[in-house]
């Protein structure tokens, strides 16, 4: 029986129907028809997924009753979630020394990118023979910096091209960083500089201005503000650029500051190049103005190019919370870096122990660290009882422990007992009987207060005492660390030269 004409036309359609349905869910088709081909070239070149088990297979160590007849264990590997806080945001892991939950195995390869562009900008200028991937501070200043602690450079000297090529290379990641956690939370970003740079001098800022230079092709401006243009030839610059980095002497970006040229309250990394020669040319309030007029969170590194301990109270107003040293020479100088010494040449022993009570009195430390002999350990805790501190004898006691204690503290330590290596936390260390030798007095001084600026080594004896001392050793030290000396020590230094 002939169909009708309905039946036709309901065929017709149905055959439409699926043929635009194939044209829409073309995804579907490709995937299909991807796999047709795969199975194809599989079968074509002997290589076959899951009927592997269909064909005869020899068995092996791994299946020795050929129970699985050559199947290929396919299961596939779970991902592990990272766990959230309740905010939503990824917890780092307990490795993590950094804010992204990553190990510090080394530099990011941004930062490498980075250094790659300053390497090859000096070699075409013939600038820079060293490679910079190579340089040990400037690993050393990467793990300082992602320590998220102020840093405090103590060798003496004011920056090098290889040292501000590491540290431009690093805030140019941490920015880039910062940028893309601002973005995926939708906040507005700063108008204010990443970096802020301060140099004393304008041969300064041309030498910092040309390492940031070969940045320029990653997208990082840089502008350098010093004595010598015009003010509005500069703030029409810094309007048109919005510059990442800013170079700059204080007393020019004060001026710029005041006529609103540039906005520096966002800043997020000060440095603080040649700090004593800021000092010696009179801009340490103009640095100091820089830094009260950055209100955001901010990192500050700070170069000390001189040991004098004039300088001491400088550093401290910059940097007052607890910070990392960084230093490659192992002079007692430069490790001895602001760490106020103070020799109390006594008449007698009366004498002596008054000075080291008025000391007592004036010190504004919660923990004092007290190294003496054991004969004297009972006239001393006595006196500190009377000065109202609680006295501790034991040496295994960590500092957090210790800072728990409502009133003041003090750690009294026997001299053959001592151990320097937990000295570090210490900012103020008595000798009220001085040392047994001048080494010891030097690993006591190179030993506390690393992660502080605020550094207090008081030494005690008498002038019987003084005579048996190597006087030129301390003179020496002293010296070079740029504290006072004693004048009757001086006096036993010069007579024993004159002999």
């Amino acid at each position: 029986m002939a169909k009708g004409d309905d039946a036709l036309a309901r065929k017709k359609n149905k055959l439409t129907r699926k043929k635009n349905n194939r044209k829409n869910d073309s995804a579907t088709v490709s995937a299909r028809i991807a796999a047709i081909i795969a199975a194809k070239k599989r079968r074509k070149s002997g290589k076959r997924s899951m009927c592997q088990g269909m064909c005869f297979s020899l068995p092996t160590p791994e299946d020795p009753f050929n129970e699985k007849q050559g199947k290929v264990d396919i299961t596939k590997k779970k991902k592990k979630k990272v766990k959230k806080d309740r905010e939503g945001k990824k917890k780092p892991s307990a490795m993590s020394s950094d804010g992204d939950g990553k190990k510090l195995k080394g530099p990011p390869k941004y930062v490498m990118l980075c250094l790659n562009s300053i390497e090859t900008s000096f070699r075409s200028d013939d600038q820079h023979e060293k490679s910079l991937f190579t340089s040990t501070w400037g690993i050393e200043f990467w793990k300082c910096f992602n320590s998220g602690k102020d840093v405090l450079e103590t060798s003496g000297a004011s920056s090098t091209l290889e040292q501000i090529a590491w540290i431009v290379s690093t805030a140019t990641d941490a920015m880039s960083r910062r940028e893309k956690e601002e973005q995926e939370e939708e906040e507005s970003l700063s108008n204010s500089p990443f970096l802020l740079y301060l140099v004393p001098s304008q041969s300064k800022a041309s030498k910092v201005r040309s390492v940031c230079k070969a940045l320029k092709g990653i997208g990082i401006h840089t502008v350098s503000l010093h004595q010598g243009a015009s003010l509005d030839h500069q703030i029409s610059g810094l309007k048109s650029c919005e510059p990442e980095f800013l170079v700059s002497t204080p007393e020019r970006l004060l001026e710029i500051v005041a006529l609103k040229g540039v906005d520096i309250s966002g800043v997020s990394l000060l440095v603080i190049d040649e700090l004593g020669s800021h000092c010696t040319s009179g801009y340490l309030d103009a640095v100091k103005s820089i830094k009260q007029a950055i209100s955001s969170e901010h990192r500050t590194i700070v170069f000390s190019d001189s040991f004098s301990a004039s300088y001491i109270p400088a550093v401290q107003s910059l940097l007052g919370g607890s910070i990392n040293r960084l230093s490659l020479s192992d002079s007692v100088a430069s490790q001895a870096s602001c760490i106020s010494q103070t020799v109390n040449v006594c008449a007698s022993e009366e004498k002596k122990l008054q000075k080291f009570s008025e000391v007592l009195d004036s010190s504004s430390s919660k923990i004092i660290y007290i190294v003496a002999k054991e004969e004297s350990f009972r006239k001393l805790k006595a006196l500190l009882k009377v000065k109202g501190l609680s006295v501790s004898a034991n040496s295994d006691s960590k500092i957090s422990e210790l800072k728990k204690s409502r009133k003041p503290l003090a750690r009294l330590i026997d001299i053959e007992e001592l151990d320097i290596t937990v000295m570090s936390d210490f900012e103020t260390v008595l000798l009220p009987d001085f040392v047994p030798s001048f080494e010891t007095y030097v690993q006591i001084l190179t030993s506390m207060a690393r992660d502080s600026v605020h550094g207090v080594l008081h030494s005690f004896l008498t002038e019987k005492e003084a005579v048996s001392y190597p006087a030129g050793s301390l003179v020496n030290v002293l010296e070079d660390c740029g504290q006072i000396v004693p004048e009757p020590w001086r006096n036993m230094y010069a007579s024993s030269m004159s002999d």
